[in-house]
């Protein structure tokens, strides 16, 4: 088999199984066949098959077939005719937006335009459940299918990719992409997307963008976010990318209650109990970030912390080290600070003078 060859292959197995769950009259049979489906497109390509695709290492199934079903319509057509049938699986929604979100999204009249709300409102609800489903367990499986999201309809020069979706549609679309940016991206694309991010009811007929206009959606919508995660590796690579927003101009021009909001969400992230119970590594990089963005009352908040620390004997221990840490980082923050003084004012002198200066020391 070709690479022409290999994705029409992959696609009738796809085809057969959907089939079978169709056929099937058991709830439970559908699930599974359903199940086993979302298995295979989104399982890694093999050796073989790289070399024959022409793909890197770690490519998955749906990162091939999604670019095949956007260049034969009438396969995509099919595919969600099949779907259409088996929407109350919960193996579905995700499989769709693997497989066809390429489709419906860069060509206007796919699926009809009757029925284009409910398709992009499915797509999104799959693609939301992937993108959560790497974030709670600290992968980036579908790291594909956001780039598309981002790169090809967000944040796209050209805009009509996003303007012709229905108002509903496009703000469910923009809201997924403004959410998970800073899990997937790299941590400095977080200060453009405080540029560029539109917002939903701006379009090119009706105004056009403008820079920084959907910098407040970002935030509630990041704000939003934190509350929600728990997984330790996915919160610090969230934190770290949102420490990259101080250096946007657009921060500080956002509304008051956005920023008092995603404070008071990152303070809360600080606290080492209940009822989120996080790590020290969590509370730590929590600090980091609310110092970072929020530098103004850096000291008392610190004061409080160590004051609410001593009603919890349990944290007594951590306090300590903290204190010693903090001590430790002054002591040698004074001494490098002392030693480069002290050599920059002794290189402002007259070297003979120095050398006679030390000889008679001596």
């Amino acid at each position: 088999m070709d690479a022409v060859t290999i994705p029409a292959r992959l696609s009738e197995e796809v085809f057969r199984k959907l089939r079978l769950a169709i056929d099937a009259e058991a709830k439970d049979d559908r699930e599974i066949v359903c199940s086993e489906v979302f298995a295979d497109v989104t399982g890694t390509v093999d050796e073989r098959a790289q070399d024959k695709l022409k793909t890197k290492t770690g490519t998955r199934f749906y990162e091939v077939l999604a670019p095949y079903f956007n260049q034969n319509g009438q396969a995509a057509d099919d595919l969600l005719h099949v779907c259409r049938r088996l929407w109350g699986q919960p193996y579905v929604a995700p499989i769709y937006a693997l497989l066809l979100s390429q489709w419906l999204l860069t060509h206007p009249d796919a699926g009809g335009k009757e029925q284009r709300q409910k398709h992009v409102n499915v797509l999104i609800s799959g693609a939301r459940q992937l993108f959560w489903g790497d974030v709670h367990s600290t992968t980036d499986h579908f790291k594909a299918l956001f780039s598309f999201l981002s790169a090809e309809v967000v944040f796209c020069q050209n805009r009509s990719r996003l303007d012709t979706l229905p108002t509903q549609s496009r703000a469910a679309l923009i809201s997924v992409v403004a959410c998970f940016l800073p899990y997937y991206d790299e941590p400095e694309s977080l200060c453009t997307a405080l540029e560029c991010m539109p917002v939903p009811d701006a379009t090119v007929q009706n105004g056009g963008h403008v820079p920084g206009e959907g910098a407040d959606f970002v935030l509630t919508e990041v704000t939003d976010t934190l509350q929600k995660m728990k997984t330790e590796g996915s919160l610090l690579k969230y934190l770290s990318a949102l420490m990259t927003m101080k250096y946007s101009p657009y921060m500080p021009l956002t509304k008051k209650i956005t920023r008092l909001r995603l404070q008071a969400e990152l303070y809360s992230l600080t606290s080492a109990g209940g009822p989120r119970y996080l790590p020290r590594s969590v509370n730590q990089a929590a600090f980091e970030a609310l110092d970072s963005l929020f530098p103004y009352g850096r000291r008392s908040r610190r004061i409080i912390n160590v004051a609410f620390r001593f009603l919890h004997p349990s944290e007594w221990g951590w306090a300590i080290v903290d204190a010693y840490k903090s001590g430790v980082d002054a002591v040698r923050a004074w001494v490098q600070f002392w030693w480069n003084s002290t050599r920059a004012a002794l290189s402002r002198l007259n070297p003979f003078r120095w050398w006679r200066w030390r000889y008679k020391r001596q």
